[in-house]
């Protein structure tokens, strides 16, 4: 599971502390760049900061509600033993946000682009969700 030192293991509320900590310090990130950074005059550098610092943040908050569903759900044992689906979910889920996002700075967002990046998404996850099942048998 997650090592925290060699034969500790971690307990979820620290692991829960750790995303905390990480998302409020992207969040702030993503804070200063909006704030700061002209979007004209900012290029490709200033683009890359935004969606970046946005994704990490998404991904944080995204990872802390879906970590929370499981606990509510399945109890602490099972949301430690699903800490990595949650994360790789939350991952998905941030990336078709940011994703959606890009298309509508491009001007490019139709709802079919949105229908067609989802379903991509939920490719992906079936593709892992397959092979994580593959690997247990």
């Amino acid at each position: 599971m997650f090592q925290l030192l060699p034969g500790l293991l971690m307990s979820l509320s620290v692991y829960l502390w750790g995303v905390r900590l990480i998302t409020l310090l992207s969040f702030s990130a993503w804070i200063g760049i909006v704030v700061a950074v002209d979007p004209q005059k900012a290029g490709t550098i200033g683009m890359i900061l935004f969606f970046s610092s946005l994704f990490a943040s998404m991904l944080g908050v995204l990872t802390l509600l879906l970590t929370s569903v499981y606990r509510r759900a399945l109890g602490e044992v099972s949301a430690l033993h699903h800490l990595g689906s949650a994360f790789r979910q939350a991952f998905l889920l941030a990336l078709f946000s940011i994703g959606i996002v890009f298309f509508q700075k491009e001007r490019i967002l139709t709802w079919w682009d949105s229908a067609l990046l989802f379903a991509a998404i939920l490719l992906i996850e079936y593709s892992f969700r397959k092979i994580v099942s593959e690997t247990k048998d």
